[in-house]
């Protein structure tokens, strides 16, 4: 069958295919009247007649058969008619969305989308005068980018069109005299069956030592891909092939294609387990949020319900026998699992019981089975991803679905495990597990997640896990998946106990995330969650809010008594901002925190002069700078390379500015900033933080080695100068002069002097 090209979809006129649809759609009414009138009207009559002998035995069959002839012809026809309503629906959305590619986007950026002869499109620069035609690799990149989006749109065509030819073939059968053959209700219906039908294929070739063709992986990765956020597919797609088809499934392939697949084999093979655990995500999310039999919907055909979750579970914790000829590779269905749960946001009825029973798996002694190396030195694994590790260990594959879930993520981290009916073990939060206990001790131990044999160190191989227990963390404590662009989320007091409790945690025990501490994976996380919670972080080296000016963006974290008692909060500040990612999250936070409550106290002064309340509000701010500095120091002396080390700080400065946005956009200040002023205030943060703690990377290299306190009393004076800034640009936003001998001068002054005295006091305390 020839498939459809780029001009067949952009050029042509969907309104006969919605007429047809129209037509089918009256056909559908006029025999569903006919079909009601033959079994309420002739069967009732010819059952009722009294009448006996062979003409009666011969005619009630007929009148019988003949009423369910019109009601198979009802059926038929409510099946095409269905069938056309999805395809011409669907396809003018393919074809507005390809349009909006080719004559919005591509048009504003001067680029030609030509059509090929093989069905995909071509992109190029059209030539302008003047223009040397010299691309760089970026615009390279985004014709790339274009075209693979279009050629994405037509695939999906091409599939409808093929699904819907199928399904009509199927609907009429091969019998012109009787109606009735195959029933689908929906594009849906049709598409999940194909998609299932070639997943069983794989799995009875597999038994054979064979596979699916590329082409047969195509059309399947086409299908998933398509379909992996709609309900009815996905639900149809996992009902059938249930728990243990589906996961020996994602097994087989994900192992085949990493240890001896080719590119392309690889490339369908993780698409295919990416739109799995979207799809997954989908049919597990339940419609009204409660697994209620009494509700509207249906669990067998609406979502995934308790049934089929506590059939997976009793899959996860047993060998997949998968059925591949040898037992190198024989994980369990938690651990194919794992790597489906990596993609998708998945509601906490689904996710939270899932790891909460591999935590138990866990805490009563069992573990997880790593293969022995094979076929040489390939590198096989069940996760498909670029990063993550191979996913022997399904830990990391639950942490990151936490990490794209907050929901559960936040319900998780506040429960535990334990004290179950027949578990036998203690109760023990679940951030303990991950974490330890007060003294740090006790946590999760982490396996290699690797290949027996393959070169990759120990300890290397555990950062997969404990990075995704960062993203987790994040995910929870800030209400937003961990690798989202999205605007922050209000702190609820369920995430904002969760971060006092982390604070509290690695604050006790700093050494935990620094360099060479067992979880220092989770440093960048722990920065990230800092600059989400910095209003926080400000307040408690305020001495709480006696100040006035630093607002809450939801639930109050309480991190006063995590300041100056025990120092946790200055400890957790410290040994985070070894990190370079994190510390430029933290920084750039701080910067625009300083900046929000100094602009405030300066528009509400009272009856105190600008110098008092803008020297008060910038205290807090340089304190904070002064602790980061110290850290930053230690992490730069201790590095191997001090010069690259201090590269990749100024690296992360230059791309952690998106905090400065959040920040603002936050809304938490006394004053609203919003239209235009919202943009100059955020680059005029980014300016400021970019231009006063980027270093020179030989110079501030030296300057350690040489003496660390001359280093220090350089952080010092930058961070002096960044919030003499922020009274300045405060003082111009609000329409105050700042020419010397003004009041706002005299406040940067003095603002200047008095970050000097707290950067000091933070650094030293």
């Amino acid at each position: 069958m020839a498939r459809l090209t780029f001009d067949d979809i952009y050029h042509v006129s969907f309104s006969s295919l919605g007429a047809a649809a129209d037509d089918w759609k009256e056909m559908v009414d006029q025999l569903d009247t006919l079909a009601t009138d033959a079994v309420d009207g002739m069967v009732k009559q010819a059952d009722a007649a009294r009448w006996a002998g062979a003409n009666s035995d011969v005619t009630k069959p007929f009148v019988r058969k003949t009423a369910k002839e019109f009601g198979d012809a009802h059926t038929e026809a409510k099946g095409i008619w269905s069938m056309l309503r999805d395809a011409h629906s669907d396809l003018v959305s393919v074809q507005s969305d390809i349009k909006k590619l080719v004559d919005v986007e591509a048009k504003s950026k001067n680029v030609r989308v030509t059509g090929l002869d093989d069905g995909t499109v071509y992109c190029v620069y059209l030539h302008q005068r003047g223009d040397s035609d010299q691309r760089t690799q970026k615009q390279l990149d985004y014709l790339d980018d274009l075209a693979s989006r279009i050629n994405n749109l037509i695939a999906k065509a091409d599939e409808i069109d093929n699904s819907v030819a199928g399904a009509l073939k199927k609907i009429h059968g091969s019998d012109s005299h009787n109606f009735g053959h195959a029933k689908y209700d929906s594009l849906d219906d049709v598409q999940a069956e194909r998609a299932v039908q070639l997943a069983k294929k794989s799995l009875a070739k597999y038994k054979q030592g064979e596979e699916l063709s590329t082409k047969e992986l195509a059309e399947l990765k086409q299908l998933l891909s398509d379909n992996a956020k709609d309900r009815e597919f996905s639900v149809d797609f996992y009902k059938a092939l249930g728990p243990k088809d589906a996961l020996r499934f994602e097994a087989q392939i994900a192992i085949d294609a990493s240890a001896e697949g080719d590119k392309t084999q690889l490339k369908l093979a993780h698409s295919i387990q990416t739109s799995m655990g979207v799809a997954l995500a989908t049919a597990t999310d339940p419609p009204t949020g409660k697994d209620n039999p009494d509700t509207a919907f249906r669990e067998n055909k609406d979502y995934l319900g308790k049934a089929w979750q506590s059939e997976l579970k009793r899959v996860g914790r047993n060998k997949l026998e998968l059925g591949i000829g040898f037992d190198h590779a024989e994980p369990v269905g938690y651990q194919a699992l794992s790597s489906l749960l990596r993609h998708g946001n998945y509601d906490k009825s689904f996710l939270v019981p899932v790891a909460e029973d591999m935590v138990t798996i866990e805490r009563k002694g069992g573990g997880w089975p790593i293969p022995d190396q094979f076929n040489g030195e390939n590198h096989f694994g069940l996760n498909l991803d670029k990063k993550g590790g191979p996913g022997w260990d399904p830990m990391t594959g639950v942490l990151e679905a936490f990490g794209h879930s907050p929901e559960a993520s936040t319900a998780f981290f506040n429960g535990s495990t334990g004290e179950g009916a027949d578990d036998g073990l203690k109760k023990l939060s679940n951030l303990d597990y991950f974490l330890g206990d007060k003294d740090g001790k006790g946590g999760r131990e982490w396996p290699a997640d690797k290949t027996s044999g393959y070169v990759l160190p120990d300890e290397k191989s555990k950062t997969f896990g404990k990075d995704a227990l960062g993203h987790a963390l994040e995910s929870a404590t800030t209400g937003r998946a961990y690798d989202s662009d999205g605007p922050s989320v209000k702190h609820t007091q369920e995430r904002a106990d969760l971060f006092h409790t982390v604070v509290e945690r690695i604050g006790s025990n700093p050494d935990l995330v620094k360099a060479d501490g067992s979880l220092a994976p989770i440093a960048d996380s722990l920065g990230h969650m800092s600059a989400d919670y910095m209003h926080d972080i400000q307040r408690a080296f305020a001495g709480g809010d006696q100040i006035g000016y630093i607002g809450h963006f939801g639930a109050d974290a309480y991190l006063g008594d995590l300041n100056r008692e025990g120092d946790e909060l200055k400890q957790f500040l410290q040994a985070t901002a070894e990190d370079p990612d994190a510390y430029a999250s933290i920084t750039h936070a701080q910067q625009a925190v300083t900046t929000e409550i100094i602009r405030d106290a300066m528009a509400n002064p009272g009856d105190e002069t600008l110098s008092a309340v803008a020297t008060r509000a910038s205290a807090p701010g340089g304190e904070i700078s002064g602790i980061t500095s110290a850290g930053r120091a230690d992490a730069i002396a201790a590095a191997d390379d001090s010069v690259e080390k201090i590269n990749e700080y100024n690296k992360k400065l230059e791309t952690g500015d998106k905090w400065v946005s959040r920040v603002v956009e936050m809304g938490v200040g006394r004053i609203p900033v919003g239209g235009d002023i919202v943009g100059w205030a955020v680059e005029d943060i980014q300016e400021a933080a970019l231009n006063h703690y980027t270093k020179d990377p030989q110079e501030a290299a030296d300057q350690i080695v040489e003496n660390r306190e001359n280093y220090l009393n350089g952080e010092r004076e930058a961070a002096a100068q960044a919030a003499k800034q922020a009274v300045l640009d405060a003082a111009q936003q609000a329409g105050l002069s700042t020419d010397q001998g003004s009041p706002a001068a005299g406040a940067a002054d003095d603002v200047y002097r008095e970050t000097n005295y707290a950067h000091s006091d933070g650094r030293s305390r």
